[in-house]
């Protein structure tokens, strides 16, 4: 009897996020009714690498709501997908919480990192263009996520591989990021020793702590 309990109560959780996974379908749906070819232009704008200037979605083939309905579903399916990364090796309530800290926490860095280093320089110009990489990855990352965490609980593959499809992906769009975000500061004219500065102290060193972590917690 407790084993059925268990059984039952792990298959309404399954149908609790598969709710939450259909919730991020819908901010899909609603983005390509008002911007028929929204997916194609979040491909081509994730690997595009461009003058700041010419960063984001193109506004006469895109709306401002279509892009937050992206943004909408990389927060859902991105906490989603870590929410079932780190239920695999902790207890759901403990995974929720880690969960919900490391998403909010990694947006609040990718946010606040490179203003804090513009600080030291007269290119305030670039902080508009970085944001824009910003929205340009989160964009089509969380499409990623939305098809793994699909494929996570409908169990149509195994977990391991979902799990380490996950965490290349998100080291893998990071790494991008950080590509754009140089060939911007390099377009820019940012000498280069604010260039060195911002790589290594606000993104290359917490990259490198995050690996360490996840290989040495979680694997």
């Amino acid at each position: 009897m407790q084993r059925f309990e268990l059984i039952e109560k792990a298959s309404q959780m399954n149908s609790y996020l598969l709710f939450v996974s259909l919730l991020s379908l819908t901010f899909i749906a609603y983005a390509r009714m008002s911007t028929p070819d929204a997916l194609s232009l979040s491909w081509k704008r994730f690997w595009k690498l461009s003058r700041a200037e010419s960063f984001g979605f193109d506004d006469e083939k895109i709306k401002p709501q279509t892009q937050s309905l992206f943004l909408g579903n990389f927060l859902v399916s991105f906490s989603l997908i870590t929410f079932l990364y780190f239920q695999a090796y902790i207890q759901k309530t403990d995974a929720f919480i880690i969960a919900i800290v490391f998403v909010t926490g990694f947006i609040l860095f990718q946010l606040l990192n490179f203003r804090l280093g513009l600080l030291l320089t007269d290119n305030w110009k670039l902080v508009s263009g970085i944001a824009e990489i910003n929205k340009q990855i989160w964009s089509f990352t969380g499409l990623i996520y939305l098809a793994l965490s699909f494929l996570w609980l409908i169990n149509g593959l195994p977990a391991d591989l979902l799990k380490y499809c996950f965490v290349l992906v998100f080291f893998a769009a990071y790494a991008w990021r950080i590509i754009k975000a140089w060939r911007a500061c390099f377009q820019a004219n940012l000498e280069w020793y604010y260039l060195i500065l911002y790589l290594c102290a606000l993104e290359i060193v917490p990259i490198l702590f995050v690996s360490s972590w996840f290989s040495a917690a979680y694997q």
